[in-house]
This record gives C-alpha cells, sequence and structure tokens, in this order.
C-alpha cells in the first residue's frame, strides 16, 4: 500500500511543483506581468489544438463509437451541473448567472492544466490514455461552450443557436476535434511533417499550462482577501466537495453500469477528479456572476485536488486498474 501511494504521489507532486515554480517566477518578477495569460492563449489557442488533433487523427473509428463512454462522462458532467445549478437556483434562489458558474464549478474539469499533465506523468508513452484524455477534454470544452452560449443570453449577448453556432465555429479545441475525427474515420491520418510538427508544438501544452496557473495564483488569491472567508465555507464546501468527490464517484458508476472499463473508465475517472476549470473564474468576472466567490471556488478546489487525485490514483493502483 505505501508503494501505490509512492507511486500516486510521483504522479501528482511533480505537477503541483510546476504550478509552484510559476509562482515563485511571478514573485521573483522574472517574467513580464502578463506572462501568465500569454501563456494561456498559446496552450488554449496554438498548443492543446495541435495535441489533440495529432491524438485524435491516430485514433480508430471504433474508439470514437464508444456509445457507452460518451453517455457516461457526458451524462456524469451534465448530472452534477444540473444538481448544483438546481440547489443554487431552486433551492437558494440565486442569481441566474451566479447558478450557472456554480454548475460550472462543480462539473467543468481543470482537464487542460492539470488533468493532461497527471496523465502525461501516470501512463508515459501510453497512446490509448491520451486518446482517451482528448475525448475528455472534447467534452469539457463542448460544456464550457454550451454554458458560455448560456450565460451571453442571460448578460443579453449574442445567444441562442445562432451565438452558440459562432463559438463552436471559433473554437480552436473543437474544430481539433472534428478535423482529427474526420481524419480518423477516413483513414487519411496527418501528412508526417504535420504530425511531427503538432506533436513537437502540443507536448509544451502541459507545462505551459501548469507554469500559467502558478503565475496567476496570486492574482486569485488578491480575489478572495476581498471577501470574508467565514460567510461562504458552507458553499464552499458543497460546490468542491461535489467536484472532487460526489463527480468523480458519479462518473465511475456511470461508466461502470454501462460496462466501461480498462484505461477508458481510469483515466475518465481521474480527469473528472480534478478540480474546477481555471476558465470558469474568468467567465464569472466577464458575466458579473459573483467573480469573488467563483474564483474562490476554482482556487480551492485546485488546492485540494492534491489530495483527491491523489486518493483517486492509490486507489486505482491499490486495485490493479493503474
Amino acid at each position: 500500500m505505501l508503494e501505490a501511494l509512492y507511486i500516486a504521489l510521483s504522479a501528482v507532486v511533480p505537477v503541483f511543483l510546476v504550478i509552484a515554480l510559476g509562482a515563485w517566477l511571478r514573485r521573483q518578477g522574472s517574467l513580464p506581468d502578463n506572462a501568465g495569460r500569454v501563456l494561456g492563449v498559446f496552450v488554449l489557442k496554438l498548443a492543446l489544438p495541435l495535441l489533440v488533433l495529432h491524438l485524435m487523427a491516430q485514433a480508430q473509428p471504433q474508439d470514437l463509437a464508444r456509445g457507452s463512454f460518451w453517455l457516461g462522462g457526458l451524462g456524469a458532467q451534465s448530472l452534477m451541473f444540473a444538481l448544483v445549478w438546481g440547489v443554487d437556483r431552486l433551492a437558494l434562489g440565486r442569481g441566474r448567472r451566479e447558478a450557472v458558474i456554480a454548475g460550472m464549478n462543480a462539473s467543468i474539469n481543470n482537464v487542460g492544466f492539470v488533468g493532461l499533465a497527471i496523465i502525461l506523468n501516470l501512463f508515459p508513452g501510453n497512446t490509448e490514455a491520451l486518446l482517451v484524455t482528448g475525448l475528455v477534454i472534447f467534452a469539457t470544452n463542448l460544456g464550457i461552450s454550451l454554458t458560455q452560449s448560456w450565460l451571453d443570453c442571460l448578460s443579453g449577448g449574442v445567444g441562442g443557436w445562432r451565438g452558440l453556432l459562432q463559438k463552436l465555429a471559433g473554437n480552436p479545441l473543437l474544430l481539433a476535434v472534428l478535423c482529427g475525427m474526420v481524419l480518423a474515420c477516413t483513414g487519411l491520418g496527418l501528412w508526417e511533417p504535420l504530425d511531427r510538427t503538432a506533436r513537437l508544438l502540443g507536448h509544451t501544452a502541459a507545462p505551459c499550462m501548469l507554469l500559467a496557473l502558478g503565475y496567476d495564483v496570486q492574482e486569485r488569491l488578491a480575489l478572495v482577501h476581498q471577501q470574508r472567508l467565514s460567510s461562504v465555507l458552507v458553499r464552499q464546501g458543497w460546490i468542491v466537495g461535489c467536484k472532487l468527490l460526489l463527480h468523480p464517484l458519479l462518473c465511475w458508476l456511470l461508466l461502470w453500469l454501462l460496462g466501461v472499463d480498462g484505461l477508458w473508465l481510469t483515466v475518465s475517472v481521474l480527469l473528472s477528479a480534478t478540480a474546477a476549470a481555471l476558465v470558469n473564474a474568468v467567465m464569472a468576472e466577464v458575466h458579473d456572476a459573483n467573480p469573488t466567490e467563483a474564483a474562490l471556488s476554482v482556487l480551492l478546489s485546485n488546492g485540494l485536488s492534491l489530495f483527491s487525485l491523489t486518493g483517486f490514483i492509490w486507489l486505482f493502483i491499490g486495485l490493479g486498474m493503474a
């Protein structure tokens, strides 16, 4: 058991050490103040889409047609969003935009900034594990796009089907997944030089994302200090508990009931055990949906995910599933 725990910590701790390095670089002033934002844009607009394209283009059509995998993963994400949104909006009477952000913080995974790095560290060189990660990133990004369109409607911006289609058409991650699916299903694949270029740039995504996360930690802490922690302690415990414990357990249950096993189950559950996506706090600020509280949820869940991820990895190792 101690060996399994050591392996789990070895997979998780390096991720948080890189985050700590990003925070240290910010304190030392070693990089420009906008370095975190620049790294984040580079990853989201270029590196991560290229990595996903590289992985998807190598997939087999039968891998993409796993209906039980899609139903289990998307079902868990949707149920968690509906649960927290319902409690916020219907039981507590909170605002519509605030309820949407709360639902996102309980269901939208930090697969890009932390999840990808965890899988790369735990399953080095495993193409199947990376393929599952790419599909989960696609599902997560789809959830972000849909809720972003909803928030635009609530804020009076361009919404509905027109707004949704505009956002989907301009989303690099979704476009990369769709192009990769076409290349995989047709058997064309990527031209070898392009594939090598995509792989080379794509594998910079994980370290750049983690550095960007650490670089902006101080800024997030400044937002948290503006609000009394005691007034939101119970609420934060509810949202963070749903994200780090209930969501992965629900994902595990649904996938198991649908007959999904092996790496497809293990990777999906581990990715659902990651924290709330950082973009949630940005969207809360843009749509004036209590951004301080949203930033606190993101910050707390990312810090505590060290323990949730370590626990689930240790459990999977003990069960012989990782």
